[in-house]
């Protein structure tokens, strides 16, 4: 018992200091905020793509009738909002990093903003024609958020470097603030937008390909090859539920390194989606919302299942309902999962077990692939959700299943945990 004690201190140490020092990293924490401002975009573009490609298609020939319209022009203009926010999420998560950087800081939030900005344009690749330059929307979407990342976090640290420096034009003291600020940020945006102005002329001279493709294909790709990849997920939700666990918020560590990925994953779903083509990535944001996190909901339905003891009864009451909704706070504190060893292996591998039996549901064709076309709150209920992701009631029907054998996992363990529940309230019912 000592061994196991001082094993799980010695975890729990290196977690903690681990943690402390994510924690701690302004870049990290910086793409965590700018990913969360990005998200409610997503959602409402999900909200029009449902009901562009819905998948029963008796609703788009309704939507037909009652606009009098071709399928192809009221679905053109429904996906005016997805190109206005997905389309463009490369550049507002560029914007949301950029702010937060430069407040966690302590510069010109807006002066660095606005250099941030000038600098991802200036490495955008460009369409020319006869009648000028354009920028492609698309060069704007999810595919640019690595870049955007990089991009947003040079600016910000060039930009701190030279105004420790010193170096920048100085305004009498009785200049307002609101005056004086945009003349000290002349020189440092000036220095940032000339160095990413010769990477610029560098690529182009070198290489026959843009900043942005180069990007993708040198650090985008490796990335992506390890946040799509079944090795690649069970091991950061083993991570996860690691520092759950111990009662370090595991998803808000994991989520500033890994959503970037899983959008750009989704992003690659929904364009061959509206294209007609079969989703490239079975990992995406949706398979981690919606199919890897099935797991700890296991144990609250065990306990409803087969809970005797008096703790667990009222637990059936207070985190059962909550659970619908995926808030599983309840469940962690009240039963509770962290730092309890009993709890400790069906913690860690029950989502595992949804992962293996989604994943292959997915490669073998069984369901569809998750379509990138709605990207659904966590909050969504499951069944409700493995619908909307899928467009199929085959999803459904995959969470039907990881669930139960979520449950199943869990079932041995409650038990064991219920019986030594229902000793300890014996004894104080006798006294003892």
């Amino acid at each position: 018992m000592e061994n196991k004690k001082s094993f799980f201190d010695s975890l729990q140490n290196v977690l903690g200091k681990l943690s402390l020092k994510v924690n701690r990293n302004i870049y990290i924490n910086a793409i965590k905020d700018g990913m969360l401002a990005y998200m409610p975009f997503t959602f409402i573009a999900s909200i029009f793509l449902i009901i562009s490609f819905f998948p029963i298609p008796q609703v788009g020939e309704f939507i037909t009738m009652v606009t009098g319209l071709e399928q192809s022009i009221w679905q053109a203009k429904l996906n005016l909002v997805s190109d206005s926010s997905l389309g463009i999420g490369g550049l507002l998560v560029l914007v949301a990093v950029s702010r937060s950087l430069a407040e966690k800081m302590d510069i010109n939030v807006i002066q660095v903003l606005m250099t941030s900005i000038v600098s991802y344009i200036l490495l955008t690749p460009y369409t020319q024609t006869k009648n000028g330059s354009f920028i492609e929307v698309a060069s704007l979407g999810a595919q640019s958020i690595f870049i955007a990342l990089v991009i947003s976090i040079l600016v910000a640290k060039i930009y701190q470097t030279i105004d420790s420096k010193g170096l920048k034009i100085k305004m009498p003291a009785a200049v307002p603030p609101a005056v004086s600020a945009p003349f000290e940020s002349i020189i440092p945006s000036f220095l940032v937008i000339t160095f990413f102005w010769i990477v610029r002329l560098i690529i182009d001279g070198l290489f026959s390909t843009s900043a942005l493709q180069l990007f993708n294909d040198t650090l985008g790709a490796p990335l992506k090859m390890m946040g799509g990849s079944l090795f690649g997920i069970i091991v950061v939700k083993i991570f996860s539920q690691l520092l759950w666990f111990f009662g370090i918020h595991g998803d808000s560590i994991v989520g500033g390194v890994m959503t970037p990925i899983f959008q750009v994953l989704q992003d690659e779903n929904r364009a061959a989606s509206i294209a007609g083509s079969v989703p490239p990535n079975i990992i995406n944001q949706s398979f981690w919302d919606s199919f890897a996190s099935i797991g700890i909901v296991g144990s609250i339905i065990a306990i409803i299942i087969i809970g005797k003891s008096k703790r667990y009864k009222e637990m059936k009451k207070l985190a059962g309902i909550p659970y619908l909704f995926n808030v599983g706070e309840p469940t962690l504190f009240g039963i509770p999962l962290m730092m309890n060893v009993t709890y400790f292996i069906p913690f860690i591998l029950a989502n595992v077990a949804s992962i293996l039996i989604s994943y292959g549901s997915f490669a073998l064709g069984l369901v569809p692939i998750p379509t990138g076309l709605a990207q659904v709150p966590w909050t969504t209920p499951l069944v409700i959700s493995g619908y909307l992701v899928t467009g199929s009631v085959a999803g459904s029907i995959l969470q039907i299943v990881c669930i139960v054998v979520v449950v199943l996992v869990w079932l041995p363990f409650v038990r064991v945990a219920d019986n030594q529940i229902l000793m300890e309230e014996a004894g104080l019912d006798s006294g003892e």
